[in-house]
């Protein structure tokens, strides 16, 4: 059994919660300062959104509002060397009373470099521990590549053209079985949204060890505009992405991972379902096969009946919910690590 590169999972990726104020407030005992935060109220409806270091505190994609461009909305005041800092009194993020959570992944702590690998410029922060970086670019509106910073191939990248309203793009080169997977793509902040066939999003290019392929799309690199990537590579033990298909059971199929989850998050990509989000510890939504939380991505967050049980090396769909586990239905699912199934010097994983 190999054994993972990343020591602690929590220097790089943690979900921390928190209960709302209507004043201020800081997040912090983080082990890393993040860069990238997707923030969702959990207890009831709100929007979610997404706020990074490269864009800065004030250009928010509000992943729930897809037909909307850049929230600029002070939803992060500040980010801090162990978490973050929030403006009070705001339902999405934090209001008195609420409960919420925010998947945070680390990438160079706030420092940028040009990247001219591509033929298209870009702005760079990566963590190529983690397999993560922040791309940034200004669209051209023509096909092109764009350096992003890895060094290895990503797996799955999210892509959005900030400065026009569209619901951004999602591509995952794992879907092998479709004829022409570099075609495919899921439309991100929209739930109503099955597995789309396009080349103009991401120029038919599967990406490489230094770039990816990008269209003339409006949605992703719409001429002028403000264009946002959030690139993500497999790493053992850290993070595993692909595809997996629903048996209609309460016994669902095991999803290996090679480690115990912290955050997956779910998307059936032969039909129109909900976006499911599952956390390790939320009470109410952590292990043991409670409720997932559904990010409804096209509408305000609601609980889904679909549940998942995390397990020591990954997750299992407990339920046949259609958000899950519908029989011989495709899902695609992202997961990060809370504890690796083996640490790094080979020997099975006993805690934290």
């Amino acid at each position: 059994m190999a054994y993972t590169t990343v020591a602690k999972p929590s220097d790089h990726f943690d979900c921390p919660t928190w209960t709302g104020s209507d004043n201020t407030t800081t997040i912090n005992g983080m082990g890393f300062k993040p860069d990238s935060l997707w923030i969702k109220r959990y207890d009831g409806s709100g929007d979610s959104i997404f706020n990074n270091s490269t864009l800065g505190v004030a250009k928010n994609w509000d992943t729930t509002n897809y037909s909307g461009a850049t929230d600029t909305t002070t939803y992060v005041a500040s980010y801090t060397s162990d978490g973050f800092t929030l403006t009070g009194n705001i339902n999405a993020t934090n209001d008195a009373s609420n409960k919420y959570y925010s998947a945070c992944w680390k990438a160079n702590g706030g420092t940028t470099s040009s990247n001219t690998t591509g033929s298209i410029n870009s702005t760079v922060q990566a963590n190529t521990t983690s397999g993560f970086s922040l791309v940034k670019w200004t669209g051209t509106g023509s096909a092109g590549t764009i350096g992003h910073g890895l060094g290895v191939a990503p797996k799955i990248i999210i892509a959005k053209n900030m400065s026009v309203a569209n619901t951004g793009a999602l591509l995952n080169m794992s879907k092998m079985f479709h004829t022409d997977p570099q075609t495919d793509f899921l439309q991100f902040a929209w739930n109503n949204s099955a597995l789309g066939d396009a080349a103009d999003r991401w120029n038919d290019t599967a990406p490489t060890t230094s770039v990816f392929s990008i269209g003339g799309t409006s949605q992703s690199n719409g001429s002028n505009g403000e264009c946002m990537a959030y690139c993500f590579a497999e790493v053992q033990g850290f993070s595993k992405f692909g595809y997996y298909i629903g048996n209609g059971s309460t016994n669902g199929p095991t999803i290996y991972c090679g480690f115990k989850p912290k955050w997956i998050m779910v998307k059936c990509v032969d039909g129109v379902e909900d976006w499911a989000v599952k956390v390790s510890g939320l009470t109410g939504y952590g292990i043991g096969g409670t409720k997932t939380r559904t990010i409804k991505l096209g509408a305000d967050g609601a609980t889904t009946d679909a549940t998942v049980q995390f397990e020591s090396i990954g997750f299992r769909p407990t339920s046949s919910d259609g958000d899950v586990n519908v029989n011989t239905i495709t899902y695609l699912y992202m997961a990060f690590a809370e504890m690796p199934t083996v640490g790094t010097n080979g020997t099975i994983a006993l805690g934290a």
